[in-house]
């Protein structure tokens, strides 16, 4: 599995500080003249047909989308590829953890560019430096560099809803339901007795698993909590069991650890766990 570098995403983060002037010094100009040209013949080169903005922003759109229109105060989850004009990447999301964020604290010419869309819009945007990061740069990002971007704008929960079943149809999973609030599951073994509420103290064997197999926790021995100090989709997943129940309940990852991620869970995704219900009280 593949995963943010957070680092390299550090820059997105922060918008330009703009000049105090109105009126761009020779060198911003000759500098917007470098990049226009380093863009154009990239995308001769590449034979590629692009649209160009007021701001000198060059897009291309595959798909302008089916969903929400982006807006300037959006929050956009979003596959996607950052790259130089020389080929090298510097950023690249996991194909099953898309990343969030909130257009307002990104530099002008990403937010421009994602506005050009709706959700499920995929393309590609061209940012001359002065609308990425200028002559300063950041920390992962040299001065006066021009930055190209695909992606695709996705809509969390569809997302997250077509891995799910994506994985249920590889790995033919039988006998599988799933409950209102999104989650998938099959029982492999009942269990006897009453069932725990959302409030239980339980007592559990689990396998944390992503989608390709990767595991990322799971008990040596069994282990007790009380359900209201885990995750959602533990809340709801675990009531479904009775005492020594067995079942295997795939998570989006907005009943599990969301946009932020935790640890070795990326950003925004969907989880699966193998449980075992020894006990609860």
């Amino acid at each position: 599995m593949k995963y943010i570098f957070p680092l390299l995403f550090l820059g997105l983060l922060f918008s330009n500080c703009k000049s105090d002037s109105a009126t761009p010094t020779v060198d911003s100009v000759e500098q917007f003249t470098i990049d226009t040209t380093a863009i154009n013949t990239y995308l001769a080169t590449n034979n590629l047909n692009a649209e160009v903005t007021s701001s000198g922003l060059r897009y291309i759109i595959d798909d302008p989308g089916r969903g929400t229109p982006v807006e300037f105060t959006s929050t956009v989850n979003l596959l996607m590829e950052g790259f130089y004009l020389d080929g090298r990447t510097f950023l690249q999301t996991d194909d099953c953890s898309p990343t969030s964020i909130f257009l307002p604290d990104v530099v002008s010419g990403f937010s421009e560019g994602m506005q050009l869309f709706a959700t499920w819009g995929k393309g590609r945007i061209f940012l001359p430096s002065a609308l990425a990061f200028g002559p300063t740069g950041t920390e992962s990002i040299p001065p006066n560099s021009v930055l190209g971007f695909d992606f695709e704008i996705v809509e969390q929960r569809e997302f997250d809803r077509t891995k799910i079943k994506q994985y249920i149809t590889d790995n033919n999973l039988q006998k599988v339901d799933s409950t209102l609030s999104g989650i998938y599951y099959t029982i492999s073994d009942a269990g006897t007795g009453e069932h725990p509420s959302a409030n239980s103290t339980v007592t559990v064997g689990y396998r944390g698993y992503f989608a390709d197999g990767t595991v990322f926790d799971q008990s040596e021995l069994p282990a007790t909590f009380s359900l209201n100090s885990v995750i959602e989709g533990w809340r709801e997943a675990v009531p479904l069991l009775k005492r020594e129940g067995r079942g295997t309940f795939l998570i989006p990852s907005n009943l599990a650890y969301g946009p932020q991620g935790s640890g070795s869970i990326g950003f925004n995704t969907m989880i699966i766990f193998d449980i075992t219900l020894v006990d609860f009280n």
